[in-house]
């Protein structure tokens, strides 16, 4: 062997053999009868959440929104009143504000007078360092009645509409203070919301007991005036959405005589014929500025080859649906079917919700019939009767599985919304109202006795268990129905009306009776077991004046039910009755 003579060489030598015993360390034979290596171990999997479709998303409140209420507060509202700019559309006394009259005829009015004020917020010393307007000079809102036919009543309800530069308060610029005159408790609109805040797959409200204090500077005030007990409820603006978690970029609108069918008024913004007076005495739009998404589910409804499970489903979310339908069944809120609600769709969803509005008529049987007013309403106005009116609801309620479903909600609500709940929570309500509502000035104008307001507001638990009976009585109750106006065909006169409709598929006849006057006392025409939806009277016998006419709807078992038509001659109501003017 030859033996490394130099530094170089003994290196060179060293690596070599640190190579070769690294190979032979590393190295293996492929015999199989060695162990095998052991995989490396795979890398963890990651699980992701799927992906969720945007028209899978429900009513989806953030109900952290009402954590801070606290429902036996009271809050207190200091209204400086003035008159704006001279030929601007605030230029109005207070006194001017309150003559506006917004309901005429059973329909709204669109009649707004506007007045500038300064708004503060303090407690019962006065206006509060901290609170909203404290060291206001200069007014920072508008005021204006707001209201249908409350506005025509000596108490009014207001609408405060602050500033931009006035800040918000409670995260809201559009406060709305109401007297509730139709409702002797005081307190069932603040009931109505506040029940409905923890029930999933809807939003409610919220509201606040508030003690207004007015100066009227136009009519030279210089201290505040009482003007008593209101409840401020949370107005559904854009706002309203981005307060509760809801897409504030959506689309809002406020139903005020929307019966979802298409109408002249419902045109898109830029349609040439758009006519803005007429769409809002339809709707009041609140949101983005387009009405296409809303036309096309009128148009979805109004289409019977298409299925309504697909539209109450696809189109409008079906658990929102089912819960305010049967929340507004079980509240007995009957005056729902066209106003009283708010639309509402993301902007990116093509579902639609509905938020509830103004619920001071809910539970209001017992009180109507000590004031004398149950004559007012038709034996139609409950359960899902009231609904049949409205081609949405209608088709919905056609299906047998559908009115099941409605049963399994209204049921489930009740296990916590009855007569144990509701009595608990009104009677907490009252000792903040009572105080109030049983002085000056609202005892003035309360229309009730002290002890007459005692017995409604023990009696509205038992108006839950009225509502919730009468619902369980309308599924087998034979459903109403429309009257046409008459038509003069030659020498006789033709009288038409839809269909009744009856879920136990009962043959029907109709009864049709025209009278002089409203109460039929001596018909002219009286004839029953008709089996078409129509009739024709000799033009001899009507000729010359105006008729009152019914129509009866009679199943084999003997089960009725009236037309949905109602008038009001001479400040009486009567259901089930239209009129017609035969020319002489």
């Amino acid at each position: 062997m030859k033996i490394p003579r130099n530094k170089i060489e003994i290196s060179f030598l060293a690596v070599m053999i640190v190579v070769a015993l690294g190979v032979a360390f590393f190295w293996r034979p492929t015999d199989s009868t060695q162990e095998d290596t052991p995989a490396p171990a795979a890398e963890e999997t990651v699980v992701r959440e799927a992906t969720q479709d945007i028209n899978t998303v429900g009513m989806a409140e953030n109900k952290s929104i009402y954590s801070e209420d606290d429902p036996q507060s009271l809050v207190y509202f200091y209204v400086t009143v003035q008159r704006g700019d001279a030929g601007s559309d605030t230029d109005h006394s207070f006194a001017q504000v309150n003559s506006a009259v917004r309901f005429a005829e059973d329909s709204h009015v669109d009649n707004d007078i506007l007045a500038r004020a300064i708004v503060q917020v303090g407690d019962a010393n006065g206006p509060q360092p901290g609170m909203l307007g404290y060291n206001a000079t200069d007014s920072n809102a508008t005021i204006r009645v707001r209201g249908n036919s409350s506005s025509v009543r000596p108490q009014k309800s207001y609408k405060l509409d602050l500033d931009d530069s006035a800040g918000l308060w409670r995260g809201q610029s559009n406060i709305a203070l109401n007297k509730h005159n139709f409702d002797a408790t005081r307190l069932r609109n603040k009931l109505y919301f506040d029940l409905l805040r923890p029930v999933e797959n809807i939003s409610s409200l919220r509201t606040q007991f508030v003690r207004l204090y007015i100066k009227d500077e136009t009519a030279g005030e210089t201290t505040f005036t009482d003007y008593g007990l209101f409840t401020q409820a949370e107005v559904p603006s854009k706002k309203y959405l981005a307060n509760h978690g809801l897409d504030s970029e959506g689309y809002l609108y406020k139903a005020i005589s929307f019966n979802f069918e298409m109408s002249d008024a419902l045109k898109n913004f830029d349609d040439p014929d758009f006519n803005q007076a007429a769409f809002d005495q339809v709707l009041s739009c609140k949101g983005r500025q387009d009405n296409q998404k809303l036309i096309d589910l009128v148009n979805l409804i109004a289409d019977r080859s298409v299925d309504i499970n697909e539209i109450v489903g696809d189109y409008i979310d079906r658990e929102n649906y089912l819960t305010w339908l049967a929340y507004n069944i079980l509240m007995g809120n009957n005056d729902t079917t066209v106003q009283n609600f708010y639309l509402y769709s993301p902007l990116n969803s093509q579902k639609w919700f509905f938020i509830p509005w103004d619920g001071d008529n809910c539970l209001h049987w017992q009180e109507d019939e000590l004031e004398g007013l149950t004559g007012n309403y038709g034996s139609w106005e409950h359960g899902v009767a009231n609904y049949w009116g409205v081609l949405l609801h209608q088709r919905f309620l056609k299906d047998e599985a559908n009115r099941a479903e409605l049963a399994a909600k209204v049921d489930e609500l009740y296990e916590t919304i009855n007569r144990d709940s509701v009595n608990a929570l009104a009677q907490q309500y009252d000792e903040v109202v009572r105080p109030y509502a049983l002085s000056m000035p609202d005892f003035y104008y309360l229309g009730n006795t002290a002890r007459e307001r005692d017995t409604i507001l023990a009696g509205l638990g038992e108006q839950v268990e009225l509502a919730y009976q009468q619902f369980y009585d309308s599924l087998h109750e034979l459903m109403p129905f429309f009257m046409y106006q008459p038509v003069q065909e030659g020498d006789t006169i033709r009288f038409q009306w839809e269909d009744a409709y009856d879920f136990d598929n009962q043959s029907i006849t109709y009864r049709l009776r025209v009278a002089a006057t409203p109460d039929f006392t001596s018909p002219v025409v009286d004839v029953s077991g008709l089996d078409s939806t129509e009739y024709s009277v000799p033009l001899t016998q009507l000729r010359g004046r105006i008729w009152y006419y019914e129509v009866t709807a009679v199943t084999r078992d003997g089960r009725t039910a009236p037309a949905m038509n109602k008038i009001q001659v001479n400040d009486l109501y009567y259901p089930g009755v239209d009129r017609t003017e035969v020319a002489a």
